[in-house]
């Protein structure tokens, strides 16, 4: 046990590396030193620290393995569908809400203090002080001075909120207070009635709920003491400049009406648009602003619905808490839907085309074997399959396409080994020999051969099998064979084409058949002698110019087995110095042009009776100049020989 204790440590610490396992060890190192009795603060914070270096390194694996690249853009679309225009809208109404509750603030506000100003100046008209005070008697806290004058700045017709020593004559020497005044010019002086504006903060703070914070701030210096805005009034289409009232930073005086409100999170205390009021230094006449700041929550905003001894909740008040409440759940449940729905949808259409990714990566690489499995019938799963049809058709493909080099190998192989199976002319030292062969495919059907004799002279053979390709050169091959097999010394040309006639009958179907022009040449005397067993015409072309066919009768190799002697014509003759015996095969003659005429006989017996240095060379380019660069439909094979 010890033993085994021991490996798993060794094992353990050979895979250990503190580049990726540091977090592991401050939460390991951490968690015991953050309990109690130590309870080490500087160990709780490595323990969070290395606690939450492994929640952000989860999140990375599940944003890297589980959560598709492709998902990655539809999460985004998905909030930004979805969630952004939730948190706007939730914005939204928070701020209209925001903005009506302190836009309702202000007009009551603004309201109370407009009928106080009418009242103020309904009594300023009382030409008693008596009646004056009468007037304002349901409003409490109204005055009367006189003065000989106005302090300077202050109009004689002055109706507004000035800001003054108190009214209190124990306080007047220590502090300041807020009034509505309105002055009056009498004999010999002023008349100044006062109103205490005490009200102004219990409206404020009983429409929101909690204290108000009161600042008095200079004004700044402008267009008759600030800016103004045009507005429309009413329904009358006309209009009317509202003050924007701008204070500047430095504060005379602040105070506070009522209490704070108590509360956290989502009933925690908050500010309502402030309300501005312009305000008179009534010492100096310096117009200032007088700003209030209204605080409430959510608390103070409901209280409303209460019920208790004194309140009751109407049936109609239920049912509209209950439908608004109703209402936001469902909306909440059909977002919450909405969000699980979405991130499903992102999850599938991620993985399908996740999966798409992965097989098109394995078939980049050669794997024609990687296959998707399609989820569902959208254009994502067809194309999956389409996917999996085209790796098919590619794996298909590229068997074929081994299968083809393959082929192309071996035809290769086999076109080596025709062309080793042709006569060497540069070994066999005959300059009187010229010849040539091009196959129409790798291999050729056609052949021709030469066979040096004791007396000097020649053997010589060119045939045709009928058929092309890869069985014809076979074929061409086999009849080589059975050619060497035959004493040709002693045999004349029409007994050796009897006797492979005869072997070729035996082994092979009438279907099958090859036709040859076979004989022999002296180099030195000139004399030849050939049969032509169902092969074209030969010319013979003389030195001074003159050409003429040559075509014995004879009958294919492998036609008759009975006939075939009977039908073999001899040609004999004796070839001049400069004269030059021609054979070829069907692949000349039947050379094609793109207009699909054939190159013919009488065109090649045109050419022999016109001049050239090279015979074979000005065959060949007259044949490569007549099909213009169309492929040979048959093999061509040109044999000559000269004295």
């Amino acid at each position: 046990m010890l033993q085994r204790a021991k490996d798993l440590i060794r094992r353990g610490w050979a895979a250990f590396r503190f580049r990726r396992h540091w977090p592991w060890v401050l939460v390991v190192l951490g968690l015991p030193l953050a309990l109690k009795p130590v309870d080490s603060g500087c160990a709780a914070f490595l323990a969070w620290v290395g606690g939450l270096v492994l929640v952000g390194r989860a999140l990375r694996w599940i944003w890297d393995r589980l959560l598709f690249r492709v998902s990655r853009r539809l999460w985004v679309i998905l909030a930004l569908m979805s969630v952004l225009p939730v948190v706007a809208l939730g914005l939204m109404l928070l701020a209209l809400s925001w903005l009506g509750l302190g836009a309702q603030v202000s007009r009551s506000t603004q309201q109370t203090l407009a009928a106080w100003e009418e009242a103020l100046k309904t009594a300023n008209g009382e030409a008693s002080d008596a009646a004056a005070l009468q007037t304002l008697r349901t409003y409490g806290g109204a005055w009367v001075d006189h003065a000989r004058a106005l302090p300077e700045g202050v109009g004689e017709t002055f109706v507004g909120m000035v800001w003054a020593d108190s009214h209190d004559a124990e306080a007047a020497a220590s502090r300041k207070d807020t009034y509505l005044r309105a002055v009056r010019k009498e004999a010999g002086g002023y008349r100044i009635l006062s109103l205490n504006l005490g009200v102004l903060g219990d409206r404020a703070q009983a429409l929101a709920g909690g204290q108000v914070v009161f600042q008095l701030t200079p004004r700044k210096a402008g267009r008759e003491g600030g800016d103004t805005l045009q507005i429309k009034a009413g329904d009358r289409r006309t209009d009317k400049e509202a003050p924007i009232l701008v204070g500047q930073r430095e504060a005379l005086a602040s105070w506070t009406k009522g209490q704070p409100l108590q509360g956290a999170g989502l009933f925690a205390p908050f500010n309502l648009p402030p309300l501005a009021f312009p305000i008179l230094d009534w010492s100096t006449g310096r117009p200032m602003v007088l700003t209030a700041t209204p605080e409430t929550n959510l608390y103070a905003l409901f209280a409303g619905f209460r019920s208790g001894e004194r309140q009751a909740l109407a049936a109609g008040t239920v049912k509209a808490i209950v439908v608004v409440a109703l209402t936001l759940m469902g909306l909440f449940l059909a977002q919450a839907v909405a969000a699980v729905l979405g991130l499903v949808l992102a999850w599938s259409l991620g993985r399908a085309v996740n999966g798409l990714h992965d097989g098109v990566k394995r078939l980049s690489l050669g794997d024609f074997s990687a296959r998707i499995w399609p989820r569902g019938r959208d254009q994502v799963a067809q194309l999956s399959a389409a996917f999996n049809d085209m790796a098919a058709r590619l794996q298909t493909a590229a068997s074929e396409r081994e299968e083809r080099l393959r082929m192309e190998e071996e035809l290769r192989v086999a076109r080596e080994v025709q062309m080793r199976l042709l006569p060497d002319l540069e070994a066999l030292r005959l300059p009187s020999v010229r010849a040539t062969i091009l196959p129409a495919r790798e291999v050729a059907g056609d052949y021709y051969d030469l066979f040096p004799l004791a007396d000097g002279s020649l053997a010589f053979l060119i045939l045709d099998v009928s058929g092309k390709g890869t069985s014809a050169a076979f074929y061409a091959a086999e009849t080589k064979g059975v050619l060497s097999a035959l004493d040709k010394q002693a045999l004349s040309p029409a007994e050796v084409a009897d006797r492979l006639n005869a072997i070729w009958c035996q082994g092979h179907d009438r279907r099958l058949f090859l036709t040859l022009a076979y004989g022999t040449f002296h180099p030195r005397t000139g004399r030849y002698q050939f049969v032509r067993a169902g092969h074209p015409s030969a010319f013979l072309r003389r030195a001074e110019g003159g050409v003429a066919r040559l075509h014995p009768r004879g009958l294919g190799v492998g036609l008759s087995a009975t006939r075939f002697k009977d039908t073999l014509e001899p040609s004999e003759g004796i070839l001049e110095p400069g004269d030059s015996l021609i054979f070829y095969t069907d692949g000349l003659s039947e050379a094609q042009a793109p207009d699909d005429t054939f190159y013919g006989e009488d065109r090649l017996e045109a050419l022999l009776a016109g001049s050239f240095e090279d015979m074979q060379a000005a065959i060949l380019a007259d044949v490569v100049a007549f099909t213009q660069g169309r492929p040979l439909a048959d093999d061509l094979t040109l044999l000559i020989l000269k004295r």
